[in-house]
């Protein structure tokens, strides 16, 4: 087995440590900035080797010890072992170096992340999955660029009753033998089990997910499930999918079928297969900070909101606007959206189930302010070209990957004044970042 001892220079986008030798580059796994470490090399794309950690000969003073037992075999988190404030500066110097290298940006645009309060059991929606190994069934997450699961005893970014749960679920599922599904025969029943918290209201919901509607046994797992799990609602999603964990029709087995989230007196209620912000405490950062910035701007008229899920920002800033649209292509977030703008009596917003690319060919509206959070793979070519023409005054920009985000703004910044980009660490032991930029429109736009 050949090594090679190097220093690592930085921790770089998908959390790997960055080393250089010989002329080539390394990207280590759970290797931190200025450790001395002896490698070994997995594979290599092009010029970069992939490579793991044989010895530690020098540490960094950053890490500390970490009470997980599943730390380094389990993808879920990737610097759990790495003190705090250390992570918050690694990851601003992440969104930096993307803003520049691919955004040829000025990196000073990038402030300091900000940070959660909590970064134990901070997270409100985690997915499980379900798999089936030498006559055991496991509950758990995928080991780091791999299929197989790790079966989780305790996870420490989950809250607390999600490990009850899970453990609960087992005992359950042992004892009446269910089938589990198999993605490489496409065999068996049970894929995934989703469990969502409410924070603010203290509300669980467990949601399992099965390949077609058909449980084996369904009547004994009902009756085990309502008894010994502790939540407020239990559903039942039907996915054929293989590709996403979270979609499909599903029914209620037990309780209302939503969870509920409140902010400032503004009520949401989230159903099971919508898409919500995964750390309530920095969502309440992320809110603030449009609210303070909408205030000082003096910002106000027509609000558009793009990807608006079940209109979290559209109902929190809709008594600052005039008239607000939402557009979301998920149709359960939008009939969400309708009925939460109800709950909250809002009366001055608009939601529409589309498709975002096809929505904007035919908007022509004035747009005061533009509210876009995509999906990780950012605004689509049309996308972008069409807000350029309809050129709104000010846009907020909240993205969860900050290469894309690079990208996007690259383009906008020809018409654009990027006031700033704020990373929010939505994540915390993870190597993933929410990003916030601002942008107001230039004055020869």
């Amino acid at each position: 087995m050949e090594t090679i001892d190097v220093v690592v220079e930085k921790i770089v986008n998908g959390g790997y440590g960055f080393a250089r030798y010989d002329n080539k580059i390394y990207m280590i796994e759970h290797a931190y900035p200025g450790e001395f470490v002896k490698i070994k090399v997995k594979g290599n794309k092009k010029d970069v080797y992939f490579a793991e950690v044989v010895e530690y000969l020098e540490k960094s003073p950053y890490r500390n010890r970490t009470t997980c037992p599943h730390f380094q075999e389990c993808g879920g988190c990737q610097l759990l072992d790495l003190d705090y404030n250390e992570q918050l500066k690694i990851k601003t110097n992440i969104v930096k170096e993307q803003i520049r290298r691919i955004g040829k940006l000025d990196d000073s645009l990038v402030l300091d992340a900000v940070g959660s309060n909590e970064i134990n059991h901070y997270r409100s929606k985690m997915e499980f999955a379900f798999s089936y190994d030498k006559g055991e069934i496991k509950i758990g997450l995928k080991k780091r660029n791999s299929n197989e699961i790790i079966d989780i005893k305790k996870c420490l970014i989950a809250p607390k009753e999600f490990n009850k749960i899970i453990h609960e679920t087992k005992k359950i599922f042992e004892a009446l033998n269910l089938k589990i599904y198999n993605p490489k025969s496409r065999r068996g029943e049970f894929k995934h089990l989703v469990l969502r918290k409410s924070f603010s209201k203290n509300e669980i919901m467990s949601i399992f997910i099965t390949k077609t509607e058909y449980i084996s046994n369904y009547k004994k797992f009902k009756e085990l499930i309502k008894q010994n799990i502790r939540a407020n609602s239990i559903i039942h999603v039907m996915n054929g999918s293989d590709s996403v964990v979270l979609r499909g029709p599903y029914k209620t087995i037990k309780g209302e079928g939503v969870i509920r989230e409140e902010f400032d007196g503004f009520e949401y209620q989230i159903p099971p297969t919508a898409f919500f912000q995964n750390n309530y405490n920095v969502t309440k950062k992320i809110l603030d900070e449009f609210i303070r910035i909408v205030k000082e701007e003096k910002i106000s008229g027509n609000l558009l909101d793009l990807y608006s899920g079940v209109g979290l920002f559209s109902i929190y800033l809709a008594p600052l606007f005039k008239h607000v649209t939402g557009v979301e292509s998920n149709g359960v977030s939008v009939k969400a959206a309708h009925s939460n703008s109800n709950i909250n009596s809002i009366k001055n917003t608009t939601f529409i189930k589309a498709d975002v690319e096809e929505f904007i060919k035919d908007y022509n509206k004035k747009i005061d302010l533009l509210i876009v959070d995509p999906p990780r793979s950012g605004l689509g070519k049309e996308v972008l070209t069409k807000i350029l023409q309809l050129k709104p005054k000010n846009i907020f920009y909240l993205s969860c990957d900050s290469t894309t985000l690079a990208r996007d703004l690259s383009k906008l910044s020809k018409f654009y004044n990027i006031e700033f980009i704020r990373p929010f660490d939505m994540f915390p032991n993870t190597f993933h970042i929410e990003n916030f930029a601002f942008l107001k429109a230039n004055n020869s736009n």
